[in-house]
């Protein structure tokens, strides 16, 4: 089964008054219509984690961290400069918008990060043999980055490659 959300970070008051006062800014947003998956998916032989899978799709992926480490702050920015050239800041301005009007980024909600949130960088890389840019949301930066938050034996052997990894995964 896919992982569920460890219990220490649902005790999280930090974490459940920001999810309580702003439930806007956390919609699960799936272009799976997950009713008809857990149809078609009812005779599957691996049901456990075919209603993991389920769970996750309407109330969010846990993705297989463990809870704050009790020396991290409730609440992090690792913003760095903002971008200086023009194409650059222009792609990013862009890329945002497009992911907020797709439901994926939250919308705008003020300068300061709420409570029990961390913010990681974004970057502007070229893509290979290519005059375009490629976004790269940076889950690695800093001392309390969120992937350090991730045991690397929770995920060996874990495909983390999007929707076609996760079919795969369900044959």
């Amino acid at each position: 089964p896919v992982p569920t959300v460890p219990q220490p970070v649902l005790d999280d008051s930090v974490v459940n008054g920001t999810l309580k006062n702003h439930p806007e800014l956390f919609a699960i947003v799936t272009p799976i219509k997950v009713d008809r998956f857990e149809e078609l998916l009812r005779d599957h032989p691996n049901q456990p984690f075919v209603q993991s899978v389920v769970r996750a799709l309407r109330e969010g992926f846990w993705p297989y961290a463990d809870a704050k480490p009790d020396t991290y702050p409730d609440t992090w920015d690792e913003r760095r400069p903002e971008h200086t050239d023009g194409r650059s800041a222009a792609f990013l301005r862009a890329q945002r918008d497009e992911e907020v009007a797709l439901g994926r980024y939250s919308p705008a909600f003020g300068p300061e990060l709420l409570p029990g949130m961390y913010s990681m960088p974004v970057h502007v890389v070229p893509k290979p043999h290519s005059e375009k840019l490629c976004l790269v949301n940076d889950q690695s930066a800093g001392s309390f980055s969120l992937n350090s938050m991730i045991r690397p034996e929770s995920i060996k052997g874990a495909v983390l490659d999007g929707i076609p990894a996760l079919g795969d995964s369900l044959r």
